[in-house]
């Protein structure tokens, strides 16, 4: 009986555990492990420099103040490795070979790296890094489509410093100066603001371009007080607020001028103001501020287009005449009056002299006078020149300055010299020891001068201002 007793409790151990393995029961097992490794380091190098300043988005014209200046500062990340880079130029656009024509100055850290056209942008490698400053320009004698536009770029290429190659180097990075350039031709050249009794006010535009340009639904404004006065280029000045020409044309022709009135007779301000030139989409073209004015006097833009500020008589619709006292009056120091005189050459305008009278071609006094045109292109960082980026401009030394003035000036005829009496005989009054007759007649050794009843000035020397 304990016999069975015993095989019956050895069955009821053994049947659970088979059931068990023959269910659909899974049994995981999991192992572990971890090891610590010690004294072991990893880092990655890096290559990256920032440009400031990246995007410049302008106007540009060819006046002679017309410029445009930009500065933008490349220096590296701090942890960057070593680095070297190169400075060219990417044009994205080219419209009408407008980017062709602009030039560019260069300057690293006020030391001139290249002078030339924009699309030869170019300096060869350096380490230096700083402040990149760029002067652009249009020079003043070219002449492209209104609106023309120009997308280029600054392109500096970095790489390892201890690597010749860049394309040795395993790390590079790559910042671009955005450039985007609208030529702006259409611009302010004349204002008559105080007129005499029957003349009008009015406003001269002067297209420098080589196309026509319809400036109808521009806007021309002035400042009275503290409000801007707007009024739209119109066909007729009937309408209130609008400025239209005599002819109610709104077309400047290529290379011409434009007079326009305004509807209101008194909107100019004698004693200065500020007149200001948008196009159809309000964009700001040009724009002038101008002292108090005298009754009959302009303020003109000489030479036509591209020149300085003065103030001679009105010349409303026709080419701008002004005399070298004009300029005097106006401030000018001898350069200026040197770069005024290779301006009127550019345009072949007209110079009076200080009586008003002969006029004198001044492209014809400067090139009679000026040394042969010197070479100047592209500046690069051996020296050398590349023909194909030379740019020709006159050189003019300040010796040359004065012969142009002594020239323009000496022109005027003379004045009449003082009429001076070169001696005149007197009676000696007699001696007390005189014993008998009459002493002769006798000729002083030192002649007494007697001026003329009516002696002109002498004529003096121009005063530079």
């Amino acid at each position: 009986m304990k016999k069975k007793f015993n095989k019956i409790i050895f069955l009821a151990l053994i049947l659970p555990l088979t059931l068990g393995f023959s269910g659909a029961r899974l049994t995981n097992a999991f192992y572990n492990d971890a090891e610590t490794s010690g004294g072991n380091s990893f880092s990655a190098s890096m290559l990256d420099f920032i440009l400031t300043n990246n995007n410049l988005n302008k106007l540009i014209g060819p006046e002679a103040l017309g410029e445009i200046s930009h500065a933008s500062v490349v220096m590296p990340v701090d942890g960057s490795l070593p680095m070297q880079y190169t400075l060219s130029n990417n044009i994205l656009t080219n419209d009408s070979d407008f980017c062709s024509k602009l030039t560019v100055e260069a300057k690293l850290n006020g030391i001139s790296k290249y002078t030339g056209p924009l699309s030869g942008l170019a300096f060869s490698t350096t380490t230096e890094f700083g402040t990149w400053e760029f002067r652009f320009d249009l020079p003043p004698n070219i002449s492209v489509p209104n609106g023309a536009q120009c997308n280029t770029g600054a392109l500096f290429s970095a790489w390892r410093a201890d690597i010749t190659n860049p394309a040795d180097s395993s790390w590079h990075d790559e910042e671009t100066l955005n450039i985007s350039f609208t030529e702006r031709m259409i611009v302010l050249n004349e204002i008559f603001a105080n007129p005499k009794t029957g003349d009008k006010e009015f406003i001269e535009f002067y297209n420098n371009g080589s196309t026509d340009v319809d400036v109808v639904g521009w806007k021309l404004s002035e400042i009275s007080g503290s409000t801007e006065k707007f009024y739209t280029i119109s066909a007729t000045t009937e309408l209130p607020k609008t400025a239209a020409s005599q002819s109610g044309s709104t077309v400047i022709p290529a290379n011409g001028y434009l007079a326009f009135y305004l509807s209101d007779s008194t909107a100019l301000n004698n004693s200065g103001d500020t007149v200001k030139l948008y196009d159809s989409t309000t964009t700001l073209l040009d724009s002038h501020t101008y002292p108090a004015v005298s009754a009959g006097k302009s303020v003109v833009r000489y030479p036509d287009g591209i020149g300085f500020w003065v103030d001679p008589e009105p010349t409303p619709g026709t080419t701008i005449i002004v005399s070298l006292e004009d300029l005097r009056v106006a401030g000018f120091d001898d350069a200026m009056i040197a770069q005024v005189l290779e301006l009127v050459a550019l345009k072949n305008s007209t110079l009076l002299n200080n009586n008003g009278e002969n006029q004198i071609k001044a492209a014809s006094v400067v090139q009679e006078i000026l040394p042969p045109v010197e070479e100047k292109g592209t500046v690069a960082a051996d020296g050398g020149t590349p023909p194909e980026a030379v740019v020709l401009e006159p050189v003019i030394e300040s010796e040359v300055i004065t012969e142009i003035l002594e020239i323009v000036e000496t022109i005027a005829p003379p004045a009449p010299e003082p009429i001076i009496e070169s001696q005149v005989i007197v009676e000696p009054q007699p001696s007390p020891e005189a014993t008998a007759g009459e002493a002769e007649p006798v000729v002083e050794s030192e002649p007494i001068i007697i001026p003329p009843v009516s002696e002109p000035a002498p004529a003096t020397e121009p005063q530079i201002q």
